[in-house]
């Protein structure tokens, strides 16, 4: 059979890999005759690695961004090899990860075609998927060349942010938040970050090293920054994350309130830590806040992020067991809370935006809730009836999982092939990541991997989830 794979980032390289070592191996039993890959962009590492800015940092540690089952250690031991020597517990720059993913991508087309299995790699957008009357799967390219697989794989990751606000006619709006910024760097030049998360702080961190004279802003619902992740992962006792487990495995169904309540309680008796995950502390002093977290990061004590971490699966299995609406709750009300404090910071990144507020070439403010354009400027609303005018704006609210814009999804659904999920990516298994037609029936031949299941999936973009969910889908 020949398998296509959509998608040429992080995760389109593990089922590649995966499928490369299944057939090197021989445990695919001859089934593999030939693996296509597209990417629209080229294979440069797409949203989340195509930046060449060395204030990019990777959100994970090296030590933990292997994609090779079995071998914790391979990244590092690839960086060893091109004297990039460095602790496990580093956050080195998403452009290495980059180089990183390509030799993966090369070796993995070397192994197949050692093995004898052929691969035809394409810098090419599809366009159109259909099924021959043999339920072959024909995808057609935006050169209006069409391949023919027998089995399909949608890796097709991260988007540019949503244009909330509608300024994507504006020539000062930009939306991508990890693009090179050339606008002029003088002073009174005022730049309005949309967002406090991660996004925004490598926003900051890259643009306060380029343009030195510029001030900054952040704008966002809480005003405040991600927590801070410890330099060393400290030992946390396993009371949370069993009681916690105990709770979600006793019921078919979990309602995002409760399940909220119960993880800030249950934090609250096992380990004396208060987590708020619906963010009523808005408003909040961002600097005061940041140098707590990086306080507490530094003395090496467990916070709410080391007890996150360890409820990963525990989330993931509460999040199946949610209906809709209740998804759509815990999306509105405590995901933010959730992102917050799960997705921490480096400490490295967090110390460069402390010492931008410190100086006040950054601030923050909360409650944001319109940013409109006025002539040649911008202005962002915030909550209680503040405004602040700014002369760029970098949305960096996080990367968007809606599909509906791709021509290769637009052609599906109308088809019925696939449906869309209200919180992203499209309907498919949470077990087996088959995709369903908009009937809910599974294609026997037709998976999704990564940004595509969001919405299935709470997780749909990590590194090390996604190479998990690639091992466990049996495509053959």
């Amino acid at each position: 059979m020949i398998i296509s794979i959509v998608g040429g980032g992080a995760t389109g390289i593990t089922i590649l890999r995966h499928l490369a070592e299944l057939a090197a191996s021989g445990r695919d039993h001859g089934a593999i005759s030939g693996i296509q890959l597209f990417d629209k962009s080229g294979f440069d590492g797409g949203v989340a690695y195509r930046t060449q800015s060395d204030r990019h940092l990777l959100n994970m540690k090296a030590s933990t961004m292997s994609i090779r089952p079995g071998d914790a250690d391979e990244f590092l031991r690839w960086l060893r090899a091109r004297g990039l020597s460095c602790h496990g517990n580093r956050h080195l720059p998403r452009m290495v990860y980059r180089d990183y993913l390509d030799a993966v991508r090369l070796a993995a087309i070397a192994q197949c075609r050692s093995a004898g299995v052929p691969v035809h790699v394409e810098h090419a957008e599809i366009v159109r998927m259909r099924f021959s009357p043999d339920r072959d799967v024909l995808l057609t390219t935006d050169r209006n060349i069409t391949h023919i697989s027998s089995v399909l794989i949608l890796c097709t990751g991260h988007n540019a942010p949503d244009d909330h606000y509608g300024l994507a006619a504006n020539p000062n709006y930009i939306r991508d938040p990890y693009a090179q910024f050339t606008f002029a760097d003088r002073d009174g030049v005022e730049v309005g970050i949309l967002g406090s998360g991660l996004s925004a702080v490598d926003t900051a961190a890259a643009l306060a090293k380029t343009h030195q004279s510029v001030r900054m802003t952040c704008f966002s619902r809480s005003g405040l920054f991600p927590t801070v992740q410890p330099v060393t992962s400290p030992a946390i006792a396993n009371g949370f994350r069993d009681a916690l487990d105990r709770y979600v495995a006793s019921r078919e169904q979990i309602e995002a309130d409760a399940f909220a309540a119960r993880l800030s309680g249950l934090l609250l008796e096992t380990t004396g830590i208060r987590c708020d995950l619906s963010c009523r502390n808005v408003g909040g002093d961002a600097l005061a806040d940041l140098e707590h977290n990086i306080g507490r990061a530094e003395s090496g004590e467990p916070s709410v992020y080391s007890y996150l971490v360890s409820v990963i699966d525990v989330m993931c299995d509460a999040w199946s067991r949610m209906r809709d609406v209740e998804k759509m709750r815990f999306m509105d009300v405590y995901n933010s809370g959730w992102l917050r404090n799960r997705s921490a910071m480096p400490l490295e990144n967090a110390i460069r935006i402390r010492d931008l507020m410190r100086s006040g070439r950054l601030s923050a403010h909360a409650r944001l809730r319109n940013v409109t354009g006025i002539g040649g400027r911008f202005r962002a609303i915030l909550g209680d009836g503040d405004r602040h005018d700014v002369d760029y704006v970098i949305d960096a609210t996080g990367p968007s999982y809606r599909l509906d814009p791709s021509p290769l999804y637009q052609d599906m659904q109308r088809q019925g092939l696939i449906a869309f999920d209200a919180l992203g990516g499209i309907r498919c298994g949470s077990d087996d990541g088959r995709v369903h037609d908009r009937h809910g029936t599974a294609h026997p031949n037709v998976y999704a991997v990564g940004g595509p299941t969001k919405g299935t999936h709470f997780y749909a973009a990590a590194v090390d989830i996604n190479l998990r969910r690639a091992q466990e889908h049996h495509y053959l």
